[in-house]
């Protein structure tokens, strides 16, 4: 694999020098650059478009937190560990619902407004698989705006962020296993980040399918140069997809939040049947890869592009979702009055660059959270609405050891760096970017089988073999490379695990086995030459809790 995407000399290009590169403006980025200026730390922050494109602007339903009188963390731990499916990670799921709760009250203490009782206490909804009302949310179903909003409005206090936007991150920098900045893209110019430390959280990979949640910005490019950089990735073959995204001919990939079946919503079938409680006795509250695959099952049997999400029956189902009744609205569809189409579509990674309880990597001075990262916490199904909270956490913990880390002076001078000779890529990156789409969801969506996914390896890695060796200097491109590395990821994983677990479902190993319940690890860390050549490595039964 080609270890640097475009041509450059560190010696040549602009630099922006910072203590900590943050790179990356969703919930966890944010919190990462905030917790790292409150430290008195030098912040830049680096962001592909503006601070507001992000998954966090997008989310809808919440932020769990046992914030209940009838609740309390390990509650919330036990739902965590129920819903990963034997894969989530005890001590890490354990910090996250024990912190989490203080992270919330923070953004809280300034400013943030979450929807509250008539008492003044705050309104818990609840969601698939949690056991009690502990979802925190704002507007209904406006929540991450709201976190994007007071996150952006701490950061702008922060005199120590520098915000870049319009910038694209193409390459971790490192020598001998030390991360020291990145090189990027800004209004065409290539420019050298330099660092001390680097957070990496700039979001998933959703946008490797047609139907997906994200935003256009969603290729995996920080799994990607993570890797290319030699680091390690794990459980890549856990990509979620939520059971229900507006289901409109013409109408963009809208999600409807689980929070409108946590309120009452049913699904019914083509024929206007409910059918979830055949399935599970959770029924419609069952984890998202069972709701998800029994959408599947009934679009299937009837022959259909969606099933129905029937809210009639809430009660004031507008105002409770405000934002979700308007965008229906908008393409004909009164949701007092009339069911909502729904299909499942590609939503959240699981898996992701590999780290451990403080967002470390094997990479020193590399630091990864946020959907980027995979800590554990979310196994092999993530629990609704603990995405924001595992953001809020980790962002804090990784600017919080990143702070240690910067605390004692590198060595030496920084080497520079010098990018490969490229050669010219192939054009048409949108007709291949809609073919691999197609490719991921034939065969490697909700459900897979060795002959399909060994059909994706081969277009895929035909794909990788036309573009290697060229350069990538356009966010077009640059993204067809992110598409494709990470789609090369998902494949071998899915490969290797020869079972069914969570949301990853293999036809022709339908069931679940103790066997698996293990972890997968990708890397690529045996650097041969100053090309930065390496080699792939493939590890079995590792967990984040026993790395060192």
């Amino acid at each position: 694999m080609q270890r640097y995407l475009m041509d450059f000399s560190t010696k040549d290009m602009p630099v922006k020098q910072s203590e900590c590169l943050v790179i990356g403006s969703g919930v966890a980025g944010l919190m990462a650059a905030w917790t790292a200026a409150k430290a008195g730390r030098k912040v830049l922050l680096v962001v592909r478009d503006t601070l507001w494109d992000s998954n966090t602007n997008k989310a809808q339903g919440g932020i769990a937190a046992s914030f209940g009188a009838d609740d309390e963390p390990e509650l919330h731990v036990q739902d965590t560990l129920t819903a990963g499916a034997g894969l989530s990670d005890e001590h890490i799921t354990r910090i996250v619902t024990t912190e989490g709760p203080q992270d919330i009250r923070a953004l809280i203490a300034h400013g943030a407004q979450f929807d509250r009782n008539a008492d003044g206490t705050l309104a818990l909804g609840r969601e698939g698989c949690h056991s009690r009302n502990r979802i925190v949310h704002a507007k209904g179903d406006a929540t991450g705006a709201e976190v994007a909003r007071a996150l952006n409005a701490i950061v702008a206090r922060e005199v120590d962020v520098e915000v870049l936007e319009h910038c694209y991150v193409v390459d971790l920098l490192t020598s001998k296993g030390i991360c020291y900045g990145a090189t990027a893209m800004h209004e065409g110019e290539k420019l050298y980040l330099r660092a001390g430390a680097v957070i990496l959280a700039n979001g998933g990979c959703g946008r490797l399918y047609a139907k997906t949640t994200n935003p256009e910005g969603a290729v995996g490019s920080g799994i990607a140069m993570a890797y290319r950089a030699g680091a390690e990735v794990m459980d890549m073959e856990f990509v979620q997809f939520h059971p229900t995204a507006l289901a409109i001919k013409g109408c963009p990939n809208f999600l409807i939040s689980e929070a409108v079946r946590g309120a009452g919503a049913v699904l019914r079938n083509a024929a206007g049947v409910r059918f979830m409680p055949s399935y599970h006795p959770m029924a419609e509250l069952a984890p998202r890869d069972v709701v998800a695959r029994c959408i599947f099952k009934e679009m299937q049997a009837a022959d259909a592009g969606q099933v129905y999400l029937d809210a009639r029956e809430i009660g004031q189902a507008a105002a409770k979702f405000p934002m979700i009744a308007q965008t229906c609205l908008d393409y004909g569809i009164d949701i007092e009055q009339e069911m909502i189409p729904v299909a499942p579509a590609a939503h959240y990674m699981m898996g992701g660059v590999k780290t451990d309880e403080w967002g470390r990597t094997n990479i020193l001075g590399l630091y990864v959270c946020g959907e980027t990262a995979c800590t554990g916490l979310q196994g092999a199904n993530r629990l609704a609405s603990n995405s924001l909270l595992e953001g809020l956490v980790f962002g804090r913990r990784a600017a919080v050891h990143a702070d240690g880390y910067l605390s004692v002076p590198a060595d030496g001078e920084r080497e520079e760096w010098i990018g490969e000779s490229l050669a010219e890529a192939p054009s048409g990156t949108a007709a291949v970017t809609a073919g691999l789409q197609a490719l991921m969801g034939q065969f490697l969506g909700i459900r897979r089988d060795a002959v399909g996914i060994h059909e994706a390896q081969k277009s895929i890695g035909a794909l990788v073999q036309l573009y290697e060796g060229t350069f990538a200097e356009t966010p077009e491109l640059l993204d067809l490379r992110a598409r494709l590395a990470v789609s090369s990821l998902i494949a071998g994983a899915a490969l290797r695990r020869q079972e069914s677990r969570g949301a990853h479902y293999r036809t022709d190993f339908p069931e679940k086995k103790e066997i698996w319940r293990q972890h997968f690890t990708d890397c690529r860390t045996n650097e041969m030459d100053q090309t930065g050549e390496m080699t792939d490595d493939v590890r079995i039964g590792q967990t984040v809790a026993g790395m060192a």
